[in-house]
């Protein structure tokens, strides 16, 4: 019998798929511990780490052992060290830091291990409320999200034209780290961010420590109500997929009134191509949506067009460049007015 290479590959992804679990849990519990902030600079042995945290010296090592055979840590004899990307990224106050992110993560994993039940109601597993209701749980979402936009918040920025404008609009905003960008790029604009009150909080601070504050003006408000008028650029960053499509409709309908005649609107999030099941991250995280949200979910370019053209926009795009420079299958739509 010939041997079917083809359904052994596609058997074996199936059996990896099942086993990322493994290395996710690792990593997150790494970070729960935080493990890598008490190595540091230095390089530490599991018994130094056993009673830093608390635990069983056997079973740190066992984790820093894992740790390092995924790459995240290096090992010398019985001492464990960062990697010199790990310290960029795992270290508190670092530029490109990952921690909050990947402390989200631990809080998302709940939400995930009920999947099965949001699947049979359709219904999202907890009270949609966007973390807004606890205050640390709003700093923990909003610093999460920040870790994610610095990974490329300049590139963008620098990718986009937005030549002329004046005034830019970052609607539900979070951290800023996109209107911090655009700023810093361009220096003859300004922007308002119009965020919830709780975020706004952390917004604050964020702004303060890129010394943006005279340049960025921070707005309370809710973009599934009233928007504020007279802007060059509106920016919306991954707040479509928390949205369902009537309210998506009436929003692009606001944006549309929020702006100057020839403005530019620019939609990024994880864009579905016309089959609307791929790419991978972005059809998966719709089961994030529904897991956290009462409507939303990810939508295809095809979708996002249609809503822009309604609401009276023009020159709608899809350009192929940021497809292909932004992590997680992220890309962007822009329309003017």
């Amino acid at each position: 019998m010939q041997r079917d290479t083809t359904l052994e590959a596609f058997r074996e992804k199936v059996i990896e798929t099942g086993y990322i679990y493994i290395y996710s849990k690792a990593l997150l519990t790494a970070v729960k511990l935080d493990l890598f902030n008490l190595i540091g600079k230095e390089a530490r042995s599991p018994i130094e780490l056993a009673k830093a945290t608390g635990c069983s010296e056997h079973g740190v090592e066992l984790l820093l052992k894992a740790l390092v055979g995924m790459g995240f840590l290096k090992k010398k004899t019985n001492l464990y060290s960062n990697t010199r990307y790990g310290r960029e990224i795992f270290l508190k106050g670092k530029q490109l830091y990952l921690g909050d992110i990947l402390s989200f993560h631990n809080l998302m994993w709940e939400g995930w291990n009920h999947l099965e039940e949001s699947v049979r109601t359709g219904r999202p597993i907890r009270e949609p409320d966007m973390f807004q209701k606890e205050r640390e749980e709003t700093r923990a979402f909003i610093l999460a999200m920040h870790n994610t936009a610095m990974g490329h918040a300049e590139s963008l920025a620098k990718m986009v034209s937005l030549k002329g404008a004046k005034r830019l609009i970052d609607i539900g905003g979070g951290s800023g780290a996109y209107s911090i960008f655009f700023c810093k790029t361009n220096p003859g604009l300004k922007a308002t961010i119009l965020d919830l009150p709780a975020t706004l909080e952390v917004t604050k601070e964020i702004v303060s420590l890129f010394g943006m504050t005279h340049r960025i003006e921070l707005l309370r408000g809710d973009y599934n109500e009233n928007l504020p008028t007279g802007y060059d650029v509106a920016f919306l960053s991954h707040i479509i997929h928390s949205v369902g499509e009537e309210g998506n409709r009436a929003l692009m309908r606001r944006v549309y009134g929020a702006l100057n005649p020839g403005g530019k609107i620019i939609i990024q999030d994880f864009i579905l191509n016309k089959d609307t099941a791929t790419p991978a991250f972005a059809s998966t995280f719709a089961l994030n949506m529904l897991l956290f949200t009462e409507k939303g979910r990810t939508y295809s370019f095809e979708e996002i067009k249609g809503w822009l053209r309604a609401a009276g926009f023009k020159a709608i795009t899809w350009p192929t460049r940021p497809k292909r420079t932004m992590p997680r299958d992220i890309s962007i739509v822009m329309a003017k007015k």
